[in-house]
C-alpha cells in the first residue's frame, strides 16, 4: 500500500492531533494521547510557507486527525482549498468532521486514505453504527485504489477476529463491496494457536480480504545497510505540540524547529544513515528520494555509481 508521491513535493508526516477518541490496547502510541494540544491551520500554513512549493501532508501518528480539532474549524477543508497541498489520512472513522461537505475539487487532493476498523473499541463505545455510516459516506464519495480499510490482527483480540469480520461482512460489505486489509500487530508475536485462528478466518473470509500484511518496515528495507537520506530537506515530521524533526529516529536530527513557535531549521545536505528500518524510511524510500544504498552483500556504491531506489510494495 505504497503512497504515491510527486517528486516536486515536500513530504510532511504530521502527527497533528493531541487526542484520540479511542484507546486501543495495541496502539503504537503509549499511552494513548488524550486532550493534548493539536496543530492548527495556522501552524500547518507556517510549515507550508517555510518549505515553499507543493506539500504532501501525511496525517497520522499519536491521535486521530479528526479528533484533534472542532468540526467548526473546517481544518481539512481549509487545507484542501490550496491547490498545492495534497493529503493522506490515517483515521479511525469515529468522526469525519467536514469530509461529507468537501467539494469534488477538494476531494481530488485527498490522495490516500487508511481507515481502520477497531472492532472491539467501537463495540465497547457503542460506535459501530457511527463508524459504519462514516465509512460508507467516505467510500461513496471517494473510493479508489488508494482507499484502504484495515483491521489489526492483534493476538490480544484473537477470539474476536471471526466476530469482527462477520460483522464487517454483514454490515459494510453487504452494502458496499469493499475488501479489507488484515494487518499483523508487529508489537506482539503469534502463538501456534493464534496462527491456526488466522488460517481459519483467512479461509472463511477469503472473499472479503484484499491483503494480509504480516511484515514490518525493517523487513521491507533489510537489504540495504546505509543510505543518503533527504530527511530535513524534503521530508519532515511535525508533532501535535509543534515540534519539527528532520527524523524522529536519529537523535541528532530531532530538532528542526517548532511550528507553534514559528521556528524552522531545515538541513542543507542529505544525512548518511545506517538505521534504515522505520516507517519514515519506508515513506522516503517509496517516494524514490533515498540515494547511495549499500547492498549488504556487496561493496558500497561509489558516488560515481549513485542511484535512486524505489520500493515496489503492493
Amino acid at each position: 500500500m505504497r503512497i504515491r508521491f510527486d517528486p516536486t513535493e515536500t513530504i510532511i508526516f504530521a502527527s497533528s492531533s493531541g487526542h484520540c477518541n479511542l484507546d486501543c490496547q495495541y496502539c503504537v502510541a503509549s499511552p494513548v494521547v488524550k486532550h493534548q494540544p493539536s496543530l492548527t491551520y495556522e501552524d500547518l500554513m507556517f510549515l507550508k510557507e517555510s518549505v515553499g512549493g507543493r506539500v504532501y501532508f501525511i496525517f497520522s501518528g499519536r491521535g486521530d486527525f479528526f479528533a484533534g480539532y472542532r468540526k467548526s474549524d473546517l481544518l481539512l477543508a481549509r487545507l484542501l482549498d490550496h491547490k498545492d497541498i495534497r493529503v493522506a489520512l490515517d483515521i479511525n472513522g469515529v468522526a469525519i468532521n467536514c469530509f461529507p461537505d468537501l467539494s469534488t475539487d477538494q476531494l481530488s487532493r485527498v490522495q490516500h486514505i487508511n481507515l481502520t476498523f477497531h472492532y472491539r473499541q467501537l463495540k465497547q463505545h457503542r460506535a459501530l453504527n457511527i463508524w459504519l455510516q462514516n465509512a460508507l459516506t467516505m467510500l461513496r464519495m471517494h473510493d479508489g485504489g488508494d482507499f484502504f480499510i484495515n483491521f489489526i490482527l492483534t493476538p490480544k483480540e484473537s477470539t474476536e477476529w471471526d466476530e469482527a469480520l462477520s460483522w464487517y461482512e454483514t454490515n459494510l460489505f453487504g452494502q458496499y463491496p469493499k475488501k479489507i486489509v488484515l494487518i499483523n500487530d508487529v508489537l506482539t508475536g503469534f502463538t501456534s494457536a493464534e496462527e491456526n485462528i488466522l488460517n481459519t478466518i483467512q479461509a472463511k473470509y477469503q472473499h472479503l480480504l484484499h491483503q494480509i500484511r504480516r511484515g514490518s518496515f525493517e523487513t521491507l528495507l533489510s537489504s540495504f545497510s546505509s543510505v543518503q537520506c533527504p530527511a530535513g530537506q524534503s521530508y519532515f515530521r511535525v508533532w501535535n505540540d509543534g515540534s519539527i524533526q528532520s527524523c524522529p529516529n536519529i537523535s541528532e536530527l530531532h530538532d528542526a524547529g517548532n511550528a507553534k513557535s514559528r521556528i524552522f531549521k531545515p538541513r542543507s545536505h542529505p544525512y548518511t544513515c545506517t538505521d534504515v528500518r522505520h516507517c519514515d524510511c519506508y515513506h522516503i524510500a517509496s517516494s524514490g528520494r533515498m540515494i547511495y544504498f549499500k547492498d549488504r552483500d556487496h561493496e558500497p556504491l561509489s558516488v560515481s555509481t549513485k542511484k535512486v531506489i524505489k520500493l515496489n510494495v503492493a
